[in-house]
């Protein structure tokens, strides 16, 4: 092989080298985020409920993931419910309804229900103090479906489109109720902390690609100098 095609291969290859190790570190410092924000969502659920209040509506981006106790009424008429849910193998829906409080209208993700849950007569109606914890507009991947608020078909909590649907001012963040043991449904405390944290096997596998790829060379390289 000429110098020059000697000398180019060592060029790619050392940046391919050096691209790979960047995405190991790049991949490391994803690990450390995603493991801090892990580590708060547990211990925010760990603590218990605070009571709503003006400094904690005026700080919500603080509370995410925070246990939370506020008391109101429901705004029965103007729910709407996220499909398509499955629960113990059974095929439902996520019963979504506006909470009236003294500090602004809350969504409130009461959870699950069945597809024959008889909303008229089983949701609550009256003043009501319940707790859930703090969450805020979800991000959706590519897959799933756009709410079509004219329609009623939705797949996800999203504010400006359930402002939109309930022509109402709500605030920017919603409730997902906890459990109350006392009800067979809804189905409360329906969130998710089991969030997948693989960034370390991802880092490894750029790292050995690396490696690999820097043994190649200096065989490479051995055989072509001698």
């Amino acid at each position: 092989m000429s110098n020059k095609k000697l000398f180019l291969s060592l060029v790619y290859s050392s940046i391919a080298i050096l691209i790979l190790v960047s995405l190991g570190i790049w991949q490391l410092e994803r690990l450390r985020w995603k493991t801090n924000i892990l580590s708060s969502m547990k211990l925010s659920l760990s603590m218990p409920p605070i009571k709503i209040s003006s400094e904690i509506i005026d700080n919500i981006n603080k509370y995410s993931y925070r246990r939370i106790a506020l008391t109101g009424s429901y705004l029965n008429d103007n729910h709407f419910t996220i499909y398509s849910k499955v629960l113990n193998k059974k095929v439902g829906k996520h019963l979504v309804v506006p909470f009236k409080t003294q500090y602004g209208t809350i969504l409130v993700n009461r959870g699950f229900i069945p597809k024959d849950f008889n909303l008229i007569s089983e949701i609550e109606s009256g003043l009501v103090t319940i707790n859930g914890i703090v969450k805020f507009q979800q991000k959706i991947n590519y897959f799933t479906p756009k709410n079509n608020i004219y329609k009623n078909e939705w797949y996800y909590i999203n504010i400006n489109d359930s402002s939109d649907y309930l022509s109402a001012q709500l605030l920017n963040f919603y409730i997902v109720e906890e459990n109350n043991i006392e009800e067979e449904y809804p189905v409360g405390s329906q969130y998710n902390i089991n969030i997948p944290n693989d960034h370390l096997q991802y880092a490894i596998t750029w790292f050995s690609l690396a490696l690999a790829l820097s043994i190649f060379m200096n065989i490479f390289w051995r055989k072509n100098v001698s």
